[in-house]
Parts: structure tokens; sequence; C-alpha cells
């Protein structure tokens, strides 16, 4: 995904996010074959492919059924439109922009940009302007190397997306950086993944509703814990007792202690707090120890 600024990230998610009761239907159907031991994993993921494939509801889809031409067409508006917002931000500065952010998503790009003529461009003046533009990429795909993305030579656009990489793939990378204990801990549960070379473990679509229903966006100065990933209600980087640490915070250290990350890796490069914040960040974490010893 091309990196948009994390408060952005969040305003668009929360503003955009909103499950119908047939996406509602779906998830809960997901969950009972997610729970059922009896399946194989491709069984399970065969069962969901039937169920998710004609479901993108709430949202504009375009090229349905592998129309390549829509897709390609699709492809050309966007970059169009891209185009137009950079005008006007130039014309009329960020402001002007306000409140026309647009999430764009792409499944199996890999076969898209084979497919597509406009897609290498499309993809490559996202990244590098999609921000400016209030324009931001999702794009998804079974395959994480350079090569299927058209990324070679270009190492400055594979850096401008965020990677969660899940299941087997994220096995396959932990054992690229040479960390077993992420290793064992990615394959003890479906929900663990990768965000970039990060532990992290994905919330419930229960969960995740719960949250975007009750979160409030915090302040524009207001610090958030994470630096990576948002946390629930703007949680400030002060000193904290055990029972105000929000769940994700508590969920997101013992994922990195479970994966054998340092106290120091925890505090700088997942909770953020850097230099002068260290002390707060290191009294943070230990409340959240003491919370998980409990």
């Amino acid at each position: 995904m091309a990196e948009p600024e994390k408060q952005e990230l969040e305003n668009i998610w929360l503003q955009t996010w909103q499950p119908t009761p047939e996406v509602n239907a779906v998830a809960d159907k997901i969950t009972e074959i997610l729970n059922d031991g009896s399946l194989t994993d491709a069984e399970q993921s065969a069962k969901i492919y039937e169920l998710i494939k004609d479901y993108w509801q709430g949202l504009e889809v375009v090229g349905k059924g592998e129309n390549w031409d829509a897709i390609d067409a699709g492809m050309v508006e966007d970059l169009e439109d891209l185009s137009a917002q950079i005008q006007l931000r130039t014309e009329k500065g960020d402001a002007a922009l306000a409140g026309s952010e647009k999430v764009l998503i792409v499944e199996e790009y890999p076969e898209v940009r084979q497919k597509c003529d406009h897609a290498d461009e499309w993809i490559e003046r996202h990244a590098r302007r999609g921000r400016k533009g209030r324009r931001f990429v999702i794009a998804l795909s079974q395959y994480d190397k350079v090569s299927a993305w058209g990324f070679e030579g270009k190492s400055d656009l594979a850096d401008g997306f965020i990677k969660l990489r899940l299941g087997k793939k994220a096995v396959i990378h932990a054992r690229t950086l040479k960390n077993e204990n992420l290793v064992t801990w990615l394959q003890a549960d479906r929900s663990h993944c990768l965000f970039e070379d990060q532990p992290c473990k994905l919330p419930s679509y229960r969960e995740m509703k719960a949250v975007t229903q009750r979160l409030q966006i915090p302040a524009q100065n207001a610090a958030v814990v994470t630096a990576e990933i948002a946390t629930e209600q703007g949680f400030q980087p002060t000193k904290a007792a055990d029972n105000q640490v929000p769940e994700i915070t508590q969920k997101l250290v013992k994922a990195c202690l479970d994966a054998g990350y340092s106290d120091s890796k925890i505090i700088k490069e997942v909770l953020g707090f850097q230099g002068g914040q260290y002390q707060q960040g290191k009294e943070l974490l230990q409340s959240v120890k003491n919370f998980l010893k409990k």
C-alpha cells in the first residue's frame, strides 16, 4: 500500500469503512469456516474464496469477472483523477483536498499488470504522488517478489509501500530474517502476521468492527503509542496504570515478546519512543509486562 501519513490513513479508514449487514453476515460465515478444525488449509481457502468472490458490498467495483478492458480504462481514469487532484493542490493548497480522500483496491495486482497496459504507470504514479493527491492504493497479491510487481531496479517504489505478509509468506520472509523465534510465533496462530519485519496480530472481524465504531480520531498533536500501527483512543505516551493500557497495545507488546524482541527494540521501533522519550516507553513496557503476568 502506498504509504500515507499515519494520521491520514487512520482518518480515511474511519471515514470509509462502514460494514453493511451483508458484509457482517459474510464475516460470520468466514469465522465459522476458520473455526472448523475438520478442514485443511486448502479446503478453508477454497470455501472462503467461493464465499467472498462476489462480495465487495459498499464499494464501486470496476472490471468484475476479469473484464481487463474495463480495469485498464478505470486505471486511465484514476491517472487523470490523480493529475486533477495534484493540479488543484498546486493552485489552491492542500486544504482544498480536505474530504476528497479515496482508497483504491486492486486484487491480484501481478496478474492485473500482465493484462492491463496502464498498470505500471498507474501504480508508479500513485506510489510517488498518491499521498499528495489524497489517493491511496491497497494492492493484494499472493506474490511478494519485486519481479511480479514490476519493481526491478526501482527500490524506491518498493520502499514506498507498507508490506503486510500473511500465512506462509510471512513465515518464508521471517526465515530470511534468520529469526527462528519469530518463525515459531508466526506458525502458532493464523492471526499472526508480519507488518514489514515486525510481528503483528490481526484482530478478529468483531474486534475490528468494535474498535472502528468507538474509536475517536485523536487530535493532530496527540502522541500515539506506536509508530506504525494505529491504537485505540490516541493513547498518550505518559505514565499509565496497568489497567489503562489499551488492549491493542497489550497484544502488540505480547506478540513482540513472544517473537523474542528485546526491550530496547520494542520501546524504540514498535512503541515509537525515541531519545528523550525512551524512559516513558520503558515505563509503558513495564506496565504491559506487569499486566501480562496477572
